[in-house]
């Protein structure tokens, strides 16, 4: 999972395909309601200086643009309309830029949104030893040649004796939280939520793979009460860019993707959607807040540069060590790391158990995996496996439920690295293990976990015959926010049957713009595992990025979860077995019955 790989081309490259490229095209008819027309833009400078622009449309297809007071040059267009908006798009020929037009001609309010590529070549970063900071990647800038890089100017629009317009299409908390079904006449059908308000989640249905949350920055401005418009943008994966207009009163949206494909030819196509509303999660701003005003914790990351945007680069900000490099942390490893307890748990501690205590479990699951365990005290134990003799380890147990206990431990000297948790049902003898390892098949920084589920034999415990834990979807469309420390919280939306989303909020003051309204998105793989009725544990692995594997058990009846992280620091130059813990709210539930194939995917 996770793992799409796009080649890495050269701007020479990238100019051999858009230049062989043409106008957009379209599955369907286009608009020709721009035809004989002639427009002048006027945009807004929002710490950008905007372009100005002359459109003079000669047919349905080409127009005559004047850009700034330069020469005129005839471009190909393509053109849809919804309701009251148009969108038409263009390159610029001979170049890599070109632009997405946005018309409202109910109001004669307009957008503009340049796209381009990057026309030097791209920075070569090699992060198999250091990864780049959050600072270093900002002085970076772009240097990815095959993204498309945006940027956004509202204003108006004017033709031969029509009045100046005041207002503008505004930034809009409206869509925050919505999750929606489009099926377009390119054959895509695909999920999107929108998640925050500079990001969005994708769900590629119709790929091979598409089971996979991605998460990509995005930008988002109203129109009026049920039209919006939208971008998004393929950052880390394709580099592909697509600018949209929808109105949920229709369920209808139309829009247009430029970029280069996943076979590395210019893509530049026109298409309109029908969509299925599948719900709303439960959004976190201020109840005054109207969406008008950018945080003012994300702001300075759009304003500073013509074509900044906030996006994880997870390629760059982690190093790509060796599996030697790996091994060799694990003597040092740092074990829950009490006295300097993380972020993610400082807060919120579940309550320890003392039930293994003095206790001796045989853990056997039905495929010939066993692992003993003898627990001496509250936190220590010895235990063997099939091809390990009798050794100690330090743990740590919590009280998940009535006789339903939560415990990690690391296995001291492991290479690769290992780290085993397990759920330990006393009611009924069901037994769970997860045995994770840090040697990924295609980053070696990966954790990789192996599920048994399974049984315990052990005094005054019954042996069940049939029963086991076992994978789950009854967690699938579900969200809740999880906070583990003050100042900690992230908002997961579990919206595959394989994958997940969260959202860290960004911090600010309480009642300013933005508070608490969305913030950075990431994703990644994931299990569901059911132990009883609302006890769960959910598992996830950082692909694509740190590697690093969670596992969170959470009783839904208490709200609160507790678990284990295995991980090595961003640099590689620590290893830790730790814990997490968290208080969760519930965040509500979208339907996706039907959608999936329900398959697991290994």
């Amino acid at each position: 999972m996770f793992r799409i790989n796009y080649t890495k081309l050269t701007l020479e490259q990238v100019k051999s395909a858009v230049f062989a490229g043409g106008g957009p095209v379209g599955a369907g008819a286009l608009s020709g309601a721009l035809t004989g027309r002639e427009i002048v833009l006027s945009l807004d400078n929002e710490g950008i200086d905007p372009p100005a622009l002359r459109y003079r449309f000669q047919t349905a297809d080409r127009l005559i643009l004047t850009e700034n007071g330069s020469k005129s040059v005839e471009c190909a267009y393509g053109a849809l309309d919804l309701g009251g908006c148009i969108l038409f798009a263009h390159m610029i020929p001979n170049t890599l830029r070109g632009y997405a037009v946005v018309l409202d001609t109910k109001t004669g309010r307009a957008a503009a949104e340049e796209m381009w590529f990057i026309d030097y070549p791209g920075a070569e970063v090699d992060t198999r030893e250091k990864p780049l900071s959050i600072e270093e990647l900002g002085k970076l800038g772009f240097f990815v040649n095959r993204e498309v890089e945006r940027q956004i100017w509202r204003g108006c629009y004017s033709e031969a004796g029509s009045p100046a317009v005041v207002s503008r299409f505004s930034r809009s908390l409206r869509l925050d939280n919505k999750m929606i079904k489009w099926d377009d006449d390119l054959g895509r059908k695909r999920i999107f939520t929108y998640v925050s308000n500079y990001f969005s989640t994708l769900v590629e249905l119709d790929t091979p793979d598409g089971e996979d949350v991605l998460s990509l920055p995005s930008d988002y401005f109203q129109i009026d009460d049920s039209t919006f418009f939208y971008d998004v943008g393929e950052v880390e994966y394709s580099g592909r860019l697509s600018v949209e207009i929808f109105d949920l009163f229709t369920m209808k949206k139309v829009g247009v993707t430029m970029g280069i494909d996943e076979n590395d030819r210019f893509e530049f196509r026109l298409y309109r959607a029908n969509g299925t509303y599948l719900g709303q999660y439960a959004t976190f701003y201020d109840f005054d807040d109207p969406g008008d005003q950018p945080a003012a914790s994300m702001s300075g990351r759009f304003a500073a540069k013509k074509g900044m945007r906030g996006t994880y680069r997870t390629s760059v900000l982690s190093s790509h060590p060796g599996q030697d490099q790996i091994n060799a942390l694990s003597p040092k490893v740092r074990l829950f790391d009490e006295a300097q307890p993380n972020g993610m748990i400082s807060d919120t501690r579940m309550a320890y158990s003392t039930q293994c205590a003095g206790r001796n479990v045989l853990f056997r699951d039905d495929a010939g995996f066993f692992t003993e365990l003898d627990f001496r005290d509250a936190q220590h134990l010895r235990f063997r496996t099939a091809d390990r003799d009798w050794a100690e380890a330090e743990y740590r147990a919590y009280q998940l439920d009535a006789d339903l206990v939560y415990l990690g431990f690391y296995i001291k000297d492991s290479m690769p690295p290992e780290g085993m948790q397990f759920a330990l049902d006393f009611s009924n003898g069901c037994a769970t293990c997860i045995d994770a390892k840090i040697a990924g098949k295609y980053e070696a920084h990966d954790v990789i976990p192996e599920y048994h589920f399974g049984y315990m034999e052990t005094e005054g415990v019954p042996v069940p015959r049939t029963r086991r834990h076992g994978f789950t979807t009854e967690l699938l469309g579900r969200s809740f926010t999880w906070t583990y420390s003050k100042g900690i919280t992230s908002q997961h939306i579990y919206n595959a049957p394989n994958s997940y989303s969260w959202t860290i909020f960004m911090g600010g003051t309480p009642g300013a713009p933005g508070y608490r309204a969305g913030g950075f998105v990431w994703s990644s793989p994931c299990t569901y595992i059911k132990l009883r009725d609302e006890v769960y544990v959910m598992t996830w692995v950082e692909e694509k990025w740190s590697g690093n594997l969670s596992s969170a058990a959470m009783n839904l009846r208490i709200m609160h979860d507790c678990g284990f992280i295995l991980s090595t620091s961003h640099d590689c130059s620590t290893l830790d077995f730790t814990m997490l813990s968290a208080y969760a709210r519930d965040a509500g539930k979208c339907d996706l019955s039907g959608i999936y194939t329900l398959k697991r995917l290994d």
